[in-house]
């Protein structure tokens, strides 16, 4: 990672966002959220098969938004922005580590989170789980960020082929969360960005279900970013919705 400091400044982005609970579950436990003033986006999936995954969620995002909006007002420099987002995001662990702890009915409850900070020229990222941060540039659809599953440490470590694990029908188990042990490690990233670029931050509900090429034609549209975000959900559905789905899009202005 380029560590060089950095003036921060900040770009212009403009949200949409759409959150659905699927066509199986029967509640939504995905959580997200949208900065007004298009400085930072944050989304969070309560893990499958743990009670309390929606408040996990909820709290993810309410620890992160303290955070940034606190942070993010003196317009830090880039290293600033990377180490705030390293700091919520460890913050929102405790959080929820130590609510389950103190609360047997959320006990073992956990999240993903994925969130992104857009400023002029580069997005800055960091993300725990298999949440994923997408970068449309023109036609070209980069993933940003690496699934924390046991299906992703199969790929790299050459037990599986991409191909075939893009046909599982479901990803794996996690092998990184927020709330589940007392220290979790996210993964930071600094990327480029240009006016017209299109990002996407989503949960696996629609990654599950759609792939990257049906993305890209979708996030390539001509249309505004709230349409855009309503029409990936509702394909996502549309493919059977197996779970909760929850995307925020965001366009840097030109």
């Amino acid at each position: 990672m380029d560590v060089r400091p950095r003036q921060t400044a900040w770009t212009g982005c403009e949200f949409g966002s759409f959150s659905d609970v699927g066509k199986v579950r029967r509640r939504n436990e995905d959580a997200l959220y949208a900065d007004p003033g298009g400085r930072y986006a944050v989304l969070a999936d309560g893990m499958g098969g743990y009670r309390g995954g929606d408040v996990a969620a909820e709290m993810a995002v309410t620890v992160v938004r303290s955070a940034l909006d606190e942070g993010l007002a003196n317009t830090p420099d880039r290293d600033e922005v990377a180490r705030l987002l390293f700091d919520a995001t460890r913050d929102a662990n405790t959080a929820i580590y130590k609510a389950g702890q103190a609360d047997p009915e959320l006990a073992g409850m956990g999240c993903t989170l994925v969130m992104a900070t857009f400023l002029e020229g580069e997005v800055v990222s960091a993300h725990v789980g298999d949440s994923r941060l997408y970068r449309l540039h023109e036609t070209r659809l980069t993933l940003l960020t690496r699934d924390h599953t046991m299906l992703q440490e199969q790929v790299d470590g050459g037990i599986i082929g991409a191909e075939e694990a893009r046909a599982y029908t479901y990803r794996g188990l996690l092998t990184r969360g927020l709330g589940v042990a007392d220290e979790v490690l996210p993964d930071l990233g600094i990327h480029d960005a240009a006016a017209g670029d299109v990002f996407l931050l989503c949960s696996d509900g629609l990654t599950d279900m759609l792939d990257d090429q049906c993305i890209a034609a979708i996030m390539a549209r001509k249309a505004a970013v709230g349409d855009i975000a309503t029409v990936l959900v509702q394909h996502a559905n549309d493919q059977g919705g197996r779970d909760n789905v929850s995307v925020i899009v965001g366009r840097l202005v030109v």
